[in-house]
């Protein structure tokens, strides 16, 4: 196959893929993936054409078989723990650059580990990254159901952004990100997150928004706090409520410093207090109680 002809392969694939002829935009990928296995857009492409057929496990298995191919797949705990959350929450295997964000995210769970106190999670979505650090709570703890997890989420998806939440017009994917910041987006109803973390009954979950959820909550120490919220409101009431509750050696990430509201939030609440906070390479900010 030539230039020409990959190009127009490609291109053909994804107008079968968005009109809806996932089918035939599948029999198109798999082509393109045995001659270019390595190339994420093209095995993202396929997967989508998958999982939108709601052929789940196949979606899964392209997912696994471009792992495989990865150099960077050397940590079998993660990658076994990963594929098996995103199975259980039914959760898209793409964009594939969420894998080493959620990675990270374990790794900066279990640096926590001499750290005492429960964990809490603000905005979780379908339960993906529950379910992950649940698993890694469990091989801590082998008999561990979820006591001392909480879950804060709306259960309604975002809240309506302020102007603290503007994107820049300059920023990259900056239509992307204001299209991801509309009110609504990433809801689940709060029985499908029980069901897709059933694995662990003893969840405790906080329906409500952000703050009125942290209102007569008991006074007790976090070991860790992820905070996935995106907008500049939650992320920085969510920083003012559990930095003063994190247990020496714990820590709170937010998964969000790539979105403008959630960096704007994050500088500001480490700048009045003079703290200082790192970035992973995935972009998450986090900071670690001394």
């Amino acid at each position: 196959m030539n230039d020409a002809g990959i190009t127009e392969a490609i291109n053909t694939a994804r107008a079968h893929l968005g009109s809806g002829r996932y089918a035939q935009a599948e029999f198109i990928y798999r082509q393109l993936v045995q001659h270019f296995p390595t190339v994420p857009e093209l095995n993202e492409e396929l997967m989508e054409s998958l999982f939108l057929q709601e052929r789940f496990d196949d979606s899964y298995e392209a997912f696994r078989a471009f792992v495989a191919l990865q150099p960077d797949n050397a940590d079998s705990q993660f990658e076994t723990s990963y594929l098996a959350a995103m199975r259980t929450v039914t959760s898209q295997p793409w964009p594939l650059q969420r894998r080493a964000r959620f990675r990270s995210l374990v790794q900066l769970l279990m640096q926590t580990r001499a750290a005492i106190g429960d964990i809490a999670e603000c905005g979780c979505y379908l339960g993906l990254s529950s379910h992950l650090m649940c698993s890694y709570l469990r091989l801590e703890n082998a008999g561990f159901r979820g006591a001392g997890f909480h879950v804060f989420d709306s259960f309604q998806g975002l809240s309506a952004p302020t102007m603290e939440d503007d994107v820049p017009a300059d920023l990259e994917c900056a239509d992307q990100i204001e299209a991801m910041c509309m009110q609504g987006n990433f809801a689940a109803n709060l029985p499908q997150v029980r069901r897709n973390l059933a694995e662990f009954p003893d969840i405790e979950f906080h329906p409500g928004w952000i703050p009125l959820t942290f209102r007569d909550l008991p006074d007790r120490k976090y070991r860790f706090v992820h905070v996935d919220v995106d907008l500049y409101d939650p992320t920085l009431e969510s920083f003012e409520y559990f930095y003063p509750h994190l247990a020496p050696g714990g820590i709170m990430v937010s998964d969000d410093y790539d979105w403008p509201g959630a960096r704007r939030a994050i500088e500001e609440f480490c700048r009045e207090r003079a703290l200082e906070f790192c970035v992973t390479p995935q972009n998450q900010a986090y900071v670690q109680r001394r």
